[in-house]
């Protein structure tokens, strides 16, 4: 077991109780602790809450996320935080040593433009390690689906795409999209060429069955396309075209559109290489997290 953590916000939202499964798994397939951590403000006020009215129950809350937790990583590696103050800035300050950031979408979905200042997409951009946005609704039992903007660059978002299929037995699907310039239509056939071979080499290594797909148009349309039937979405964190901040602009238009989970790829799990992984894929996989 690695002393890094999995950190996983629990807010009570259908995406956040999301999160806790998808966080508990990854906990058990690389032999993390888990640490779940619900933020809260004190807010003043001059009257009690109606008669009726149900009180916030942040123990309460937490007591269901360690139990559902449970149910894949043993009590002793679960460890519960509440933590007062903005949950950006809680989250942000777990992640510094965290192996990865586990967070529902918050409804980043519903909104209708692109918000730059939703949780999620701030803890996205700004989280130092590997973040995972979880949506409401479980996701299909599709394939993994990785996109990537050439080799050069899409190591980790590669590596940690074949970990994740990996573990959960299901089929890869990489894509690179591209935009040709004015005039030309040819394709860019030496980046494909070096792309099949680097998911060659990791196909061979992880035992993981593998599309590669060459898609002409622009990425952002291409991969939120593509995303509809994955089970994951894997990108990673910074784009060639950066939209105004610290993720480019396909992980943007993903995080917001995407019907799927999104990991938004900065680093690596640990033990997430083949080669140190002689015992990753053994434990069992319960019904209750096998389509996360």
């Amino acid at each position: 077991m690695t002393d890094l953590p999995i950190v996983v916000g629990v807010s009570g939202s259908a995406a956040s109780r999301n999160a806790v499964g998808a966080a508990a798994w990854e906990a058990a397939m690389h032999g993390c602790p888990l640490h779940l951590v619900h933020c809260f403000n004190w807010v003043p006020t001059l009257t009690g809450p109606a008669a009726g009215e149900p009180r916030p129950a942040p123990r309460d809350l937490m007591r269901c996320s360690v139990a559902e937790a449970t149910r894949l990583v043993p009590a002793s590696a679960i460890t519960p935080h509440f933590l007062e103050g903005s949950a950006v800035t809680a989250l942000l300050r777990k992640a510094r040593t965290a192996a990865m950031l586990v967070i529902g979408d918050g409804g980043l979905r519903s909104g209708v433009c692109l918000a730059r200042e939703a949780p999620a997409v701030q803890l996205a951009a700004r989280a130092p390690c590997t973040v995972v946005v979880t949506r409401p609704a479980p996701p299909p039992a599709g394939p993994v689906l990785a996109g990537v903007n050439g080799p050069a660059g899409s190591g980790q978002a590669l590596d940690f795409a074949f970990d994740a299929a990996a573990s959960r037995g299901a089929d890869l699907v990489v894509v690179h999209a591209w935009t040709p310039p004015d005039g030309d239509d040819a394709g860019p056939a030496a980046q494909e060429a070096d792309l099949r071979k680097a998911v060659d080499a990791r196909a061979h290594r992880y035992g993981v069955r593998v599309r590669v797909r060459m898609v002409r148009g622009d990425p952002s349309t291409v991969l939120r396309a593509e995303s509809r039937d994955a089970g994951l979405v894997v990108v990673g964190a910074r784009g060639q075209q950066p939209y105004r901040g610290l993720l480019g602009s396909v992980t943007q238009t993903l995080l917001h559109h995407a019907p799927s989970p999104v990991a938004v790829v900065r680093n690596l799990l640990p033990g997430s290489c083949p080669d140190e992984a002689a015992g990753r894929g053994t434990l069992p996989v319960s019904s209750s997290a096998s389509h996360r």
